[in-house]
């Protein structure tokens, strides 16, 4: 009898074990993602700012139009693999932006360019595209 209740509690130990190894596991594969993906965003936002650079709302307004004019900044932002839609408007167009990655999967982001005749801001959200809203911005 007392080498079933040792038995017992070595199993519930080695499972208590096993069972914090992959909590610590999937603590650390979420921390590292959430790392990669700061610096992969932070890498296309550099990108994003020189691709917009001089742009302005009405670039934007005639998007379908734009686009099919070589060398637009439409057309680069339309051909860009992760550009997700454009809501423009007279006074400001935004822009989303759906970085892909290896830690998608773990973490969501969303670059938002709001282009206006003061310029371009660009937002890093830890949020996915399909979340943020137009009227928002």
């Amino acid at each position: 009898m007392a080498g079933r209740r040792g038995s017992r509690r070595t199993t519930i130990i080695v499972v208590v074990v096993l069972v914090l190894l992959v909590a610590g596991g999937l603590v650390g594969a979420k921390l590292y993602a959430d790392s990669s993906a700061a610096d992969q965003v932070a890498n296309r936002t550099e990108e994003l700012e020189e691709m917009l650079a001089g742009a302005g709302p009405r670039d934007f307004l005639a998007f379908n139009s734009g686009r099919s004019v070589a060398g637009s900044v439409a057309q680069q932002v339309a051909d860009a693999e992760d550009f997700v839609s454009v809501d423009a408007r007279a006074d400001r167009a935004m822009i989303r932006f759906q970085p892909k990655g290896w830690w998608a999967g773990f973490t969501e982001r969303c670059i938002v360019a709001v282009v206006s005749e003061t310029g371009v801001e660009l937002l890093e959200l830890k949020t996915a595209c399909v979340r943020v809203s137009p009227s928002d911005y």
